[in-house]
């Protein structure tokens, strides 16, 4: 009789025991969550990854620097 994966009662005949054969660790990777993120792109291939809210701020100094540097500091 041929073996049978879903039915193990059929591949190794009915009332045998089932019985461990092996027990070790396994490292395995599980897919990270996917995580939306703001991506605002400038001239010249410039671009701003805003991670999370509490990014927020920091980028907007960023955005504030960046412009007052390209127009020489006049802002």
């Amino acid at each position: 009789m041929a073996n049978n994966p879903f039915n193990p009662n059929q591949s190794h005949g009915i009332g045998k025991r089932v019985t461990c054969e092996s027990v070790h660790f396994s490292e395995v990777e599980f897919p990270k969550p996917v995580t939306a993120r703001l991506v605002i792109q400038f001239s010249e291939g410039l671009s701003l990854l805003v991670d999370n809210e509490s990014s927020v701020s920091l980028a907007a100094r960023f955005i504030i620097a960046f412009r007052k540097h390209e127009k020489g500091g006049q802002r």
